[in-house]
């Protein structure tokens, strides 16, 4: 079954290669991510609605005979005017921009037609625009799925992409997994789960709840065998770290004391790399809490001890500030600070790759461009990777592999700012020892949390014309979306705010810009050339402006409260006080709301993402959503811990293949 996952995607009729280029970018490389592309809501289209039973505004279906062909306008623009009638009644279809349907023999006068939309009165007589259509010979009754469009490709085009896929999907497909799953939990085999999802033959029995539920076991379980397999490897001998004096002239020259929870978390740290085994240690401290101090310590005393550090971020934006920031530490200590990334130009690469080879370079901050072949250290003693989730489990250790000749392990800190409870954390990097840093540094205030309705918003603007004139800054975050799926995008807030606020140079920025780009609208931002930046959650980490005064999040509800509070993390990050308003939809459920006011009540990241894990429960079987936290494809950290415990504590004997662990690799390493 793998094998086939793993064909290309043009191995689809109507498939070519600018498609296949386009559906790559947003990590759908073969048939396997393509299936993984699951509904977003599913439509009922059993039963067809005689015309005199119709309801405005309400979306059906119909079926009658052709009476009529109009054309109205000039050239292929032309709009064309089909009247439709049945037993009951009459009905025009308005479609615009189609002359070519002129043309089209199946809409020929005469001819039965089936045909999906949304009904309207126009002058005392039924219409609807520019509805769905096809003849009723070629109608197939059932539950239809709803795909989010995906690379400029609208859902339409995917439902039938993906219809091919289930179509070469063999009846005797079937994953290792398949009969311990039915017999122990009664869940469908993989391929029955993929066809329940996309081709249901009903909604009812908690048939796509098992179906999803199946998907998502098998990613933990793949994943959690190739964590267990790491954690072997991680028990070993390593460099024991001793009589530096680097790190104490570090911790003296810190403009303040360590909090209390600095002081444990490197303690526990510093006796990991003084006793000689391996470190493998997860850092998890609250937005705000000083973990880079901590980690800063660290590299300190490897390169007391005469060894090299590799500091691993998930982008350019994030890596350049830990350099900054590592530089103004390091610089009084006479230790250099190297920054390798995608950006940096072949020149300087060569002779940082050189000064790593032979060691003149103790400390170096990079990107995945660490990752690749050419870089090789002299004796690496320490690696930390920042925002660990964001990276496959491979890729965490990927440095391991790194330096020439026959040298010990090396250390390897993950850290993260994404407040994971600690049950749920020790299921999901069990192979990890976890400290947990809490509590804000001297000086900071609690960011005021409000949430208002989006229909509230007018006096949001005073408010914001207030924080402009005391020279602050604005955050204005948008729901992560693609420009042609629904919803509020980058462009659009950017006009409506530069309607606004003229003087305040507002911009843009998103993931699928490109990286000066980027860095160009983040500096600008930095600088105070740019006074608003409207983003998606691309900002949610490694961003510091301390001039960032307020973050307004629009429909605050699609976000998990975690995810929200790291958001809410961008801003107090100075001795002024700082605002989040959290805009609702308008359809935002009680529920959702109750979720909300938490972020009014608390600002400690643990307590938030406990009380997500209660408030959300088990979540949606399936969603717009197309890949969960911690960087997998479908897994959710709050909504789907009970099913990551359950594997957690009984985790079947299996060994999962290659081809199997390639399919089911984390998000993050898929795509990064």
């Amino acid at each position: 079954m793998y094998d086939l996952f793993s064909q290309p995607v043009t191995n689809i009729p109507g498939i070519g290669a600018t498609i296949a280029k386009r559906l790559a970018a947003r990590g759908v490389n073969c048939l396997g991510d393509l299936l993984l592309h699951l509904p977003k809501d599913y439509l009922d289209d059993r039963h067809m609605t005689p015309l005199n039973r119709l309801t405005e505004g309400v979306s059906a279906r119909v079926c009658g005979r052709i009476v009529s062909r109009q054309a109205r306008g000039f050239g292929r623009s032309r709009q064309v005017v089909l009247k439709l009638a049945d037993d009951s009644g009459r009905i025009a279809l308005n479609f615009f921009h189609s002359g070519y349907m002129m043309s089209d023999a199946r809409l020929a006068e005469g001819r039965v037609i089936a045909v999906r939309g949304v009904a309207e009165r126009w002058q005392g007589f039924w219409q609807m625009n520019h509805p769905d259509w096809c003849v009723v010979e070629a109608f197939q009754p059932g539950f239809q799925p709803i795909y989010a469009s995906l690379a400029g490709l609208g859902g339409k085009r995917l439902h039938t992409m993906i219809r091919h896929v289930l179509a070469m999907l063999p009846a005797t497909a079937r994953s290792p997994l398949d009969d311990e799953l039915a017999s122990q939990y009664r869940l469908p085999g993989l391929r029955q789960a993929f066809r329940q999802l996309h081709a249901p033959d009903g909604l009812d029995g908690g048939v796509l709840e098992k179906a999803a539920a199946r998907l998502k076991s098998e990613e933990v379980i793949t994943y959690l065998h190739l964590m267990r397999e790491k954690k072997r490897y991680a028990d070993c001998p390593a460099a024991a770290l001793q009589g530096e004096q680097c790190s104490e002239r570090l911790l003296k020259s810190l403009p303040y004391p360590l909090t209390a929870a600095q002081q444990q978390v490197w303690n526990e740290i510093s006796h990991d790399l003084e006793s000689g085994r391996r470190m493998h240690r997860l850092l998890q401290g609250d937005v705000g809490a000083g973990k880079t101090w901590v980690a800063a310590l660290a590299m300190a005393k490897a390169a007391g001890c005469g060894y090299q550090v590799a500091l691993l971020a998930p982008t350019e934006v994030l890596a350049q500030q830990h350099a900054e920031t590592l530089h103004g530490l390091f610089k009084p200590l006479g230790l250099e600070v190297g920054l390798l990334t995608g950006s940096t130009k072949a020149k300087a690469r060569r002779a940082m790759l050189a000064d790593l080879h032979s060691g003149a370079l103790k400390l170096i901050v990079g990107t995945h461009a660490l990752l690749t072949d050419d870089v090789v250290f002299d004796h690496l003693a320490l690696a930390l990777v920042d925002e660990q989730h964001r990276f496959g489990v491979r890729q965490r250790w990927a440095l391991a592999e790194k330096q020439h000749g026959d040298h010990e392990p090396i250390h390897l800190l993950g850290m993260t700012a994404t407040p994971i409870p600690r049950t749920l954390a020790l299921s999901l990097y069990g192979d990890m020892d976890l400290s947990i840093m809490r509590g804000m540094p001297p000086g900071r205030k609690p960011v005021e949390t409000r949430v208002i309705r989006s229909d509230k918003m007018q006096p949001l603007v005073g408010g914001m014309q207030r924080i402009l004139d005391a020279a602050g800054r604005i955050y204005w975050i948008v729901p992560r979306i693609d420009e042609d799926e629904d919803g509020v995008s980058v462009d659009q807030r950017v006009e409506l705010l530069k309607r606004y606020f003229r003087e305040a140079n507002v911009t843009g920025l998103h993931g699928r810009m490109k990286s000066t780009d980027k860095q160009a609208a983040l500096s600008a931002f930095a600088s105070g050339a740019s006074k608003i930046l409207v983003a998606t959650t691309v900002v949610e980490v490694g961003v510091d402006v301390p001039e960032a005064h307020l973050i307004v999040i629009e429909q605050a509800e699609a976000y998990g409260l975690a995810q929200l509070h790291q958001l809410r993390g961008r801003v107090g990050r100075s001795d002024a006080q700082s605002y989040c308003m959290l805009i609702a939809g308008e359809k935002a459920s009680e529920t959702a709301m109750k979720r909300l006011k938490k972020m009014v009540e608390s600002h400690d990241g643990l307590e938030l993402a406990e009380a997500d894990l209660a408030l959300r429960g088990g979540g949606d079987a399936v969603g717009t959503r197309q890949h969960g936290d911690a960087g997998f494809r479908l897994l959710n950290m709050a909504e789907d811990a009970p099913l990551i415990h359950q594997w957690f504590e009984h985790l079947p004997a299996f060994t999962p293949s290659e081809t199997m662990q390639r399919f089911w690799r984390p998000f993050a390493e898929a795509t990064d």
